[in-house]
């Protein structure tokens, strides 16, 4: 919708898109999200019309003269909910019944296709819970075999002195599998789709069409599934990382304070705040593609982490039983695979793609106003996409610092679950972590 503005700002948008976007695209891209800010902070305090309070001089065919569609939702194409499917089928099937949610969850294109839709959040609630009594299931088994392995390697008092690293060794053995499980699925799902050939178009192929994109069911819950695991890897990384305590409203002294004690975990790992970091861009850049029709792009982003996690476990899982010798070759296996995927197919095939191609969306003639959206949804993209590859540069130096070590003093330690103080143990060597928990980087 748009409201007191005139001819000259409608004339914006017919230009040909080769004169406007090549050269104004990031302009305006930051004009409309400030104009989108300056919409919500006054409807929030009922000042709708604030535009009318702007002094002349400000000039009636600028930016902050064009009022942005009140919803984005009203301008992105719908997908069937479960309500209409059932309706949808003439009375053949029953809400709730088990047939119907069977059927509908084997549907291409419907609401589960956006995460942010009730439905899908529904399921995912669902999911975040089941993956978290499935590690409840599964963590321990790891956990004993991990005493079982430290015993036999270490002798039988190895674990009185090492219950922290049997506690991480359940976690990433969990980890390991998830990660390895969903790369291979990744792989054989998405082996022959257009946007991971480059003789195919490549990532062009992810914004040609957009947003009416189709979303087949592997792709569905595959992106479920994935966010299923990233929000509960949240919910871990603050149950690693902290402990908390419900106390009295008073004190022993009779003095009012606060109900919730919260305390730093041992299990707490060396770089929190970066960890932290990482599963707030993860989650948002889930959550954010799948509610902006970018699940294209978002699933070749997870397939690339998923690869390089794999070593990444596998490297946390043979140094905390201090396995030397398979610690340096996961260790050299990781360097070599997160060069590969986090350092070149990331920045220089994936986020270069979305730079080259997200003007494909406006077609060859004009940009429609219904778009503007899209504007300010893939300027925010782009900067979670270039924030996470600053992460990975950042866990990258980490490792490059560890090998540096290891050549030249043989200093085998994990930097990366190090405490701030605490003393180096030179029969470790580790790799940052990513995706998953813990505390403050050296």
């Amino acid at each position: 919708m748009v409201v007191g503005h005139s001819p000259r700002i409608s004339s914006i948008f017919e230009r040909p898109i080769a004169s406007m976007i090549s050269s104004t695209e990031e302009i305006s891209s930051l004009a409309l999200l400030t104009t989108a800010a300056l919409d919500f902070i006054f409807r929030f305090f009922y000042v709708p019309q604030w535009r009318d309070y702007l002094p002349s001089t400000l000039g009636f065919d600028g930016w902050l003269f064009h009022e942005l569609p009140s919803s984005w939702f009203e301008v992105l194409p719908t997908f069937t909910t479960y309500t209409e499917f059932v309706d949808l089928s003439n009375r053949r099937l029953s809400f709730f019944s088990l047939e119907s949610m069977m059927k509908f969850a084997k549907t291409p294109s419907t609401s589960l296709g956006v995460v942010t839709t009730n439905d899908a959040l529904i399921v995912l609630f669902c999911l975040v819970f089941l993956v978290r009594r499935v590690k409840g299931v599964l963590i321990p088994c790891f956990r004993s075999v991990g005493r079982k392995i430290g015993a036999t390697t270490h002798g039988p008092t190895w674990e009185n002195n090492n219950e922290t690293r049997i506690v991480k060794f359940g976690e990433y053995g969990f980890r390991f599998v998830f990660h390895l499980t969903l790369s291979v699925i990744g792989v054989w799902y998405f082996w022959e789709k257009p946007w991971w050939d480059q003789a195919q178009g490549g990532v062009k192929n992810t914004f040609e069409g957009y947003p009416h994109h189709a979303i087949d069911v592997g792709m569905i819950w595959y992106y479920l599934i994935q966010c299923a695991y990233n929000v509960e890897a949240m919910l871990a990384l603050l149950e690693l990382s902290f402990n908390f305590e419900v106390l009295s409203l008073f004190s022993s002294c009779g003095k009012l304070q606060s109900p919730l004690e919260i305390t730093w975990s041992p299990t707490c790992r060396g770089d929190f705040p970066e960890m932290f970091t990482h599963h707030v861009i993860t989650n948002l850049l889930v959550i954010g593609s799948s509610h902006f029709r970018f699940t294209r792009i978002g699933s070749m982003v997870f397939i690339v982490h998923d690869i390089s996690d794999v070593p990444v476990d596998l490297s946390k899982l043979t140094n905390f039983m201090k396995w030397k010798n398979a610690t340096v070759v996961s260790f050299v296996t990781l360097l070599a695979i997160w060069l590969l995927t986090r350092l070149y197919i990331l920045p220089f095939v994936i986020v270069k793609g979305v730079f080259e191609y997200n003007t494909c969306v406006f077609g060859t003639d004009k940009i429609s106003e219904d778009m503007h959206y899209y504007i300010i949804a893939i300027l925010i993209f782009k900067v979670l996409l270039i924030g996470i590859t600053i992460l990975h540069v950042f866990w990258f130096l980490i490792m490059i610092r560890i090998l540096y070590r290891l050549v030249t003093k043989g200093d085998r330690h994990d930097l990366s679950e190090q405490k701030q103080g605490e003393d180096l143990d030179v029969t470790e060597i580790g790799c940052p972590d990513d995706m998953a928990e813990d505390k403050k980087a050296i």
